[in-house]
């Protein structure tokens, strides 16, 4: 009789860690799946955010470029007079450009929009990896808790309190539109 209950016992506390397993891994596909709504969120922020920067920097430095050229070339001579050397030397030494840059009259200084447009693609990168790795975790997730369940003898417990364990989760997939659109989708400084 001992036996009996010990054997009961150790049923009543295996059928228990079945269950406690099946809801662990239900909650790490509802985790998952929350994870890749929060990579989305911040690419959508951070993408905006990017661009909008790199735009500015962009326009700043053409209009500094352009500043340059205006001021070397109103004076057709070649040789600088002292007001034109004054006005590139004040766009120099104000911190439109780098500190530090040694400018002669016949090179032009370094502009920095093509490392800033470097540093967003890193960036976009950064974040679409990320994103991915969310979309991968979240059906490894399914996968994970589709086969528990579907196992003997996970799936008798699963049977028995199917309002708690027995979900039905969709994989992250694009409908076949979506993919075509997103194939075809460029970011644009426009």
């Amino acid at each position: 009789m001992w036996i009996a209950l010990g054997i009961l016992i150790l049923v009543i506390i295996y059928l228990v860690s079945i269950y406690n397993n099946v809801v662990g891994l239900k909650e790490a596909v509802f985790t998952d799946e929350k994870a890749i709504g929060i990579q989305l969120d911040e690419r959508n922020k951070l993408f905006d955010s990017l661009i909008a920067t790199v735009n500015k920097f962009m326009d700043h430095e053409k209009g500094v470029f352009e500043e340059i050229v205006k001021l070397r070339s109103g004076n057709k001579s070649g040789k600088v007079d002292k007001k034109t050397e004054e006005q590139l030397s004040e766009i120099i030494s104000s911190g439109q450009l780098s500190s530090g840059i040694n400018m002669t009259m016949e090179a032009y200084p370094e502009l920095k929009s093509g490392t800033n447009m470097l540093q967003l693609q890193e960036s976009i990168e950064n974040i679409e990896r990320k994103l991915a790795n969310s979309k991968k975790a979240f059906n490894a997730s399914i996968e994970d808790y589709n086969s528990t369940i579907e196992s003997v003898p996970a799936v008798f417990v699963v049977n028995k309190f199917q309002k708690q364990l027995k979900f039905d989760f969709e994989r992250w997939a694009l409908a076949e539109e979506k993919i075509k659109a997103s194939e075809e989708r460029t970011v644009s400084f426009d």
